[in-house]
Parts: structure tokens; C-alpha cells; sequence
């Protein structure tokens, strides 16, 4: 079992629908996300924003590496020139275009990656960890490509299943390795979600949905009515809420369970996006279970979406 471990980063790279698939869907989620905020986008991401600057002043720039470029757009040179964010927002969107149409792959993934990190940095009060967790498959996604490049700058809007790009030895490896760091960050998340969890005697008792639901900040008028003076049904969510989570990372990957698990925590999470207003957080959670997905079940998921091309096997 051991001797088998390095096939598993080795082997054909067999995901590149999938995850082509994955990045479009994160993309175009980026897309309407930042169009959605840009009535607020001075108070989020001006340098006297809400937020204020994320710059460590004690460091000089040279000293601070990634730090320093990830917070790139709370650098104190930005209090000068107000219309720095600005730049900031049309290179995302820019971008993100341009990685929709698969123009210039390897250089739109790293300008996406740049340009939304910064932006999501400096208005971190107002983000969740929707938005944490979609930099770092932003970050993973970098390094999944093609290695044949004699088609960058021919725009491509439709995937197609058939597509065999061909991959470097180098390239493939790249492609296994962060595709599996996707899916594994995935089991992280939860594992640690339900292990702090436990830490906590409400969620223990049984009673975190029920104290949850008497906040009118994270409940709406459906889930205070079925759980802030439902001690039973609380209890019930509760658990359900800890028994999935922390059995996340073992469950999905058993192919009998996978689809209906998998179902449960969709409507687990956009009980969190609608019923508590953590619409993002809510969102991302559902779109992350994608690449968990086999081709089968992508091509089922957009024929329903409605995302195929009539009498092609294209996206």
C-alpha cells in the first residue's frame, strides 16, 4: 500500500475536465461576487476603508516577502493615490475574463490568485472564511495547467470531456499533487471546524443551534421559529451539523454514500448562506465539493443546469 502512495501523484493526470470545470465556477462566482460589492467597494477596499491597512510598519518591504504582496493594497504609498483599489478590482475582473476564456492560463491564475487575496485582505472584517478557504484553492489552482501552450492566446469558452491536453512529466506531477491538496484542504477545514467544536460545551450539549437562532445577526424568521425556543429540534441539528462534519473526511470517499452525503451538506450549507446570512461562506462550501465529483456525475450535474452544448459533449 505504501509502494502505491507515489502512483497516486505520478499516474495520468484524469482530472483536467473536472478541474476546468471547477475553475470556471469558482471564477465566475469571483465575478458576480465583485460586481455585487463594488456599491460598497470604497468603504471595503479604499485604504481608509472600514477595514483599515494590514501593513506591518515595523518591517521594511524587502523583509516582509509574500506578506508584503499579498498586502500589497494596504501599502502606506496607497494613502497618496486613492484610486489604487480601483486598479486592483479591474485586474481581478479583467482577469478573472480572460481565465473564463482561457486566455494566457498560466498568467490569468496567478493574476487572479493576486489581485483577489489583496482585495479579500483588505477587507477582512467584512469576509468570512468562505473567503479564505477560496484564496488557498486560488493558490492550488496556479499550479494545475496544461503544458502545451501553443493555444494561450485562442480564446476557449467551452470545456470539452474529450480534451487531452498533454502534460509534462514536471507539469503532471504538479497537477496530481494540487489537485489531491484541493480535496484534502476540504477534509481539513471540517476536521478542525468539529474538532474546536467539541471544545465548545454548546455544541457539545446540544444546544449551539438553539443559542445561534437567538441571534438576529446570524438567523432569519424561518430558523428562529424552528429553533430558538426548540430544544429537541436543536439538539437534533446540532448533532447532525457534528456528526457530518466530523465524519467528512471519511465518508466522501466511499462512492455508495458519496452522492447523498455529499446532498446533505448542500443543503447544510445553504441552510447557513439563507437561514443565517453567511451567504459566501455558504456558497463556497458548495462549490468546493465539485472536485469530489467524478466526470459522470459533472456532466449529469450541467445537462440539468442546462450547461452542455445541444448534440456535444462540450461546456
Amino acid at each position: 500500500m505504501i509502494k502505491r502512495i507515489p502512483e497516486i501523484f505520478t499516474r495520468n493526470f484524469d482530472h483536467w475536465f473536472k478541474i476546468e470545470i471547477f475553475r470556471r465556477v469558482i471564477y465566475f462566482f469571483l465575478l458576480i461576487n465583485t460586481l455585487t460589492l463594488l456599491p460598497v467597494a470604497v468603504d471595503l477596499w479604499s485604504y481608509d476603508g472600514m477595514s483599515g491597512t494590514r501593513w506591518d510598519y515595523s518591517l521594511p518591504v524587502w523583509e516582509q516577502a509574500s506578506t508584503g504582496l499579498v498586502n500589497a493594497l494596504s501599502h502606506p504609498a496607497n494613502a497618496t493615490y486613492s484610486w489604487v483599489y480601483v486598479v486592483f478590482i479591474i485586474g481581478q475582473i479583467l482577469f478573472l475574463i480572460t481565465g473564463i476564456f482561457r486566455i494566457l492560463p498560466r498568467l490569468s491564475s496567478i493574476a487572479v490568485y493576486f489581485f483577489t487575496i489583496n482585495l479579500f485582505l483588505k477587507g477582512a472584517l467584512m469576509f468570512t472564511g468562505g473567503e479564505v478557504l477560496l484564496c488557498l484553492v486560488l493558490f492550488y489552482l496556479i499550479f494545475i495547467q496544461k503544458s502545451d501552450r501553443s493555444d494561450k492566446w485562442k480564446p476557449s469558452f467551452w470545456i470539452r470531456r474529450s480534451e487531452s491536453p498533454r502534460f509534462s512529466e514536471l507539469q503532471n506531477t504538479l497537477n496530481n499533487t494540487f489537485y489531491w491538496l484541493i480535496l484534502i484542504q476540504v477534509c481539513i477545514l471540517y476536521f478542525f471546524s468539529t474538532f474546536y467544536k467539541l471544545l465548545d460545551e454548546n455544541w457539545t450539549s446540544g444546544e449551539a443551534v438553539m443559542y445561534i437562532s437567538r441571534i438576529a445577526a446570524y438567523s432569519g424568521a424561518p430558523m428562529r421559529f424552528l429553533f430558538s425556543e426548540n430544544y429537541l429540534l436543536s439538539v437534533i441539528a446540532t448533532y447532525m451539523v457534528l456528526l457530518y462534519q466530523g465524519s467528512f473526511g471519511l465518508l466522501v470517499w466511499f462512492k455508495k454514500v458519496k452522492i447523498p452525503f455529499l446532498l446533505f451538506g448542500v443543503f447544510f450549507h445553504l441552510s447557513i448562506a439563507f437561514g443565517m446570512g453567511i451567504f459566501t461562506f455558504g456558497i463556497v462550501m458548495c462549490l468546493v465539493y465539485l472536485p469530489f465529483l467524478n466526470d459522470d456525475q459533472i456532466d449529469w450535474l450541467r445537462s440539468k443546469l442546462r450547461l452542455t452544448r445541444r448534440n456535444s459533449t462540450a461546456i
